[in-house]
């Protein structure tokens, strides 16, 4: 019975790594095939009524359409400055664009005069919103940094992705060691969620340390990691989240 069952799980171990594989494959075979950096950015909206710009940054062999729900939402909320950014795991790393989401981020705010951005990013999308805050300047400049199913410790099905983005998401890896060793600020606010049915990002991997600064940790038992960011109960969270966040200041009255 015992060998019945450890056999079980190896082969599900073994079909899952294949999955990965062979999607990995053939997202970075289609987009080899074209332009090569397919770094591109994507806008909706002038930002018109006030409210912060909020950036978009979609994880390992993700496009702009996983946040096709999310951000439909956050229009209607009144968040009329949205932007995507989208890059290739396969030619890129994390460093490169997180550089190209700090740049972003400031001509977002010099279009609407706003002080601040909103930051959001799925699995390795929120490694990249980390290295942007914690290690390139863009804490002062955040008033929300939300990490969505990321592998803050890594994900063990990395050591069979392909190109340097897979690579700095191996536990242990370089990217994680330096962001682990970066003491978060005490800015911006995050908001980190996980699902409970994610069997690529486990939920001790998900979790942000948050004892050194403020921190919101919200689990939705039954969101998996490619169908997380369409979750209506994850799509609601995150714009409540941005909404009190972004809610007027009561103004200080002198005595």
């Amino acid at each position: 019975m015992r060998a019945q069952v450890a056999q079980s799980v190896i082969a599900t171990r073994l079909a899952k790594v294949n999955r990965w594989r062979t999607m990995a494959t053939r997202c970075r075979d289609s987009m080899l095939s074209g332009d090569r950096s397919t770094a591109s950015i994507r806008y909706w909206g002038h930002g018109e009524r006030g409210r912060a710009p909020v950036l978009f940054i979609h994880g390992y062999c993700g496009s702009e359409r996983v946040w096709a729900p999310l951000r439909s939402a956050l229009s209607g909320a009144g968040f009329n400055c949205l932007i995507s950014l989208c890059y290739n795991a396969f030619t890129t790393d994390v460093h490169e664009v997180a550089g190209r989401l700090v740049d972003e981020s400031m001509r977002a705010m010099d279009a609407t005069g706003a002080g601040r951005v909103h930051l959001i990013g799925h699995s390795l999308g929120g490694l990249i919103v980390r290295e942007a805050v914690q290690r390139r300047g863009l804490a002062a400049y955040t008033g929300t940094a939300v990490t969505i199913a990321t592998p803050h410790a890594g994900t063990w099905l990395a050591r069979f992705g392909l190109g340097p983005c897979a690579r700095q998401m191996r536990p242990g890896s370089a990217l994680l060691t330096e962001l682990g060793q970066t003491r978060l600020s005490t800015t911006p606010r995050w908001v980190v969620l996980h699902g409970g049915a994610d069997r690529v990002v486990p939920a001790r991997s998900a979790i942000l340390d948050s004892k050194q600064t403020q921190v919101v940790t919200l689990r939705h038992p039954d969101a998996g990691h490619r169908t997380i960011t369409r979750h209506a109960g994850v799509v609601r969270s995150i714009v409540t989240e941005l909404l009190h966040a972004d809610r007027p200041r009561p103004a200080l009255v002198a005595a």
